[in-house]
């Protein structure tokens, strides 16, 4: 895994929130439910700041690959049928009609998000999409530090109420995300993974 720094973001979503506390030079909180203010912030804010970050690339690592069950209910108009998306989505990145083992670019369908479903014309479809995650050790450690900086700056009004100092860690966030988008480019040749071509998706 390539690393950034030589700061060890591991083990727990609170160590991350304590690296961005630690940033505006908060107190460290113990657990996420302990119940005092900044514990309350960091759990405001925490999702935000995962889904904000994971949102901006297709980071392979945060990659599942799943086949959606057909609903039973189809739409009123304009689309044949609906599937439930995965409660952990959050940005799909490719949608294939049908059920090959190694579907080509030219499986790619037309499709429509709405309400928790996604719409498409054919029966069977199996999608590609960026996953919430629920271990920060399946983060490499360029995206915690992403997380946790963009997590600094989303709690930075609300606990220091200094402009200047948000303006400076809003940069220091967007250069954190920019350098994890460097280091997955480089760990990940090819998306299509042919041949000797690779990249590396987390397995459940």
């Amino acid at each position: 895994m390539l690393q950034t720094d030589s700061v060890n973001y591991t083990a727990s979503w609170t160590q991350i929130c304590n690296r961005a506390l630690g940033r505006l030079g908060s107190e460290a909180i113990t657990h996420l439910s302990e119940g005092t203010q900044n514990a309350e912030f960091c759990n405001r804010f925490l999702p935000e700041a995962i889904e904000h970050i994971l949102g901006q690339w297709d980071f392979k690592f945060a990659r599942r690959r799943v086949r959606l069950a057909l609903n039973a209910e189809r739409p009123l108009f304009g689309w044949s049928y609906q599937f439930t998306l995965p409660m952990d989505l959050i940005r799909i990145i490719e949608v294939y009609g049908g059920s090959s083992t190694m579907p080509e670019q030219s499986e790619l369908i037309p499709f429509q998000v709405e309400n928790g479903m996604i719409l498409a014309n054919t029966r069977t479809i199996q999608i590609i999409y960026i996953a919430r995650p629920d271990d920060p050790n399946q983060l490499p450690q360029s995206v915690r530090k992403a997380i946790s900086t963009h997590l600094a700056y989303l709690l930075s009004t609300p606990l220091t109420s200094n402009q200047q100092l948000t303006a400076l860690i809003a940069a220091e966030s967007q250069a954190a995300i920019e350098q994890a988008k460097v280091d997955d480019a480089q760990m990940n040749y090819d998306p299509n993974a042919y041949g000797e071509d690779f990249h590396v998706e987390n397995r459940r």
